[in-house]
């Protein structure tokens, strides 16, 4: 009986203590943290950004000088205005603070949401041209994070960022 169940244990276990063998798998690595930093289309998109919100940048910015002429008019005036016109000015003063400062928080908001769906788009766009590099590499796997080290042989960064900037001079 317990030379029967050793039979079948080993049964069970015998596929699983055969020799592995490796596949001829080709594997890189591209560090995504630097084609982000480094990609010519990311001053493209800030500048779009900046370009996009210079209005409602300038308008806050008025906004504020208003604000602050309102302030010192009070510290210059104070000794001339009546305790009700005082109040009026002050009341106004803090009107005009809280509505620039929502001002400010709403577009700081718009901005950085508006940042995140380019930066999106252009990740999706990175994600293409890394697949593209790998199909001309004739590459199986393409890591991009979590790697300890790498060679420079299996580190294809440069080559997908000067597609980058291929990309970008097409563009253009």
């Amino acid at each position: 009986m317990n030379r029967r169940w050793l039979t079948y244990a080993l049964l069970i276990v015998l596929p699983f203590t055969q020799p592995v063998v490796a596949a001829d798998v080709s594997v890189a690595v591209v560090n995504v943290v630097r084609l982000q930093k480094e990609v010519p289309q990311l001053a493209r998109v800030r500048e779009k950004i900046k370009n996009e919100f210079s209005a409602r940048e300038a308008k806050t910015i008025e906004q504020a000088e208003q604000v602050a002429k309102l302030e010192e008019r009070l510290l210059e005036d104070r000794a001339e205005l009546s305790d009700v016109e005082a109040k009026s000015l002050q009341r106004d003063i803090r009107s005009r603070t809280l509505r620039l400062e929502n001002d400010k928080e709403e577009l700081e908001s718009d901005r950085r949401l508006r940042l995140n769906e380019e930066m999106d788009h252009l990740r999706l766009v990175l994600s293409e041209v890394i697949a593209e590099v790998a199909k001309a590499e004739q590459l199986d796997i393409v890591l991009e994070s979590g790697v300890t080290w790498a060679s420079e042989r299996a580190n294809i960064t440069d080559k997908v960022l000067a597609r980058m900037r291929e990309l970008d001079a097409a563009s253009q």
